[in-house]
């Protein structure tokens, strides 16, 4: 639990709508679906509306071209196989809101797993050991950031001095 509460913090944090928001979330196999249904229950509790009401976590997106560009790589994940678990649709009538979105069962070649998306959409990915993960998290163009969640210190520290990122 404490593992998709922190990667839920990392993106939507910012609306998704950061250079270093964690929208590629890979987790490991045995704990995955368990992660997922917390990632899907957090999403769902998430208050967007009006950023000046207090009860609001989410506001809109920066601007229609950003709304729409969410929502099309949103259509891409779901017409590429991914699982939508829940979201993938825009809150409300008027503005650029979006609803938290998570996606499941996401692999690498999705359009979703290739973009920097910016925008309220979490892609939960799946790895079974260590060079595996290694070498698909840094099959990107991008990489400002990275965070490793493990209670193994010695994983922690293999995977990011192993990762090409910015930071860690």
């Amino acid at each position: 639990r404490e593992a998709a509460e922190i990667a839920h913090g990392a993106l939507f944090g910012n609306h998704g709508q950061s250079c270093c928001a964690g929208s590629r979330t890979f987790v490991h196999s045995k704990i995955y679906d368990e992660f997922v249904q917390v990632a899907k229950e957090l999403a769902l509790k998430r208050k967007v509306g009006d950023p000046f009401h207090p009860d609001t976590v989410q506001g809109p997106q920066i601007d229609q071209e950003m709304f729409d560009k969410v929502l099309r790589l949103i259509k891409s994940g779901k017409e590429e196989g991914a699982v939508l678990e829940t979201g993938g649709e825009r809150q409300g009538d008027v503005g650029f809101y979006i609803k938290p979105t998570v996606f499941s069962n996401v692999t690498d070649n999705m359009t979703i797993a290739k973009e920097e998306i910016f925008g309220p959409v979490q892609c939960i990915l799946k790895f079974d050991t260590l060079e595996e993960v290694i070498e698909r998290a840094n099959n990107t163009n991008y990489g400002l950031a990275s965070a490793v969640i493990t209670n193994d210190i010695n994983k922690a520290l293999i995977v990011s001095n192993e990762i090409e990122t910015g930071t860690v």
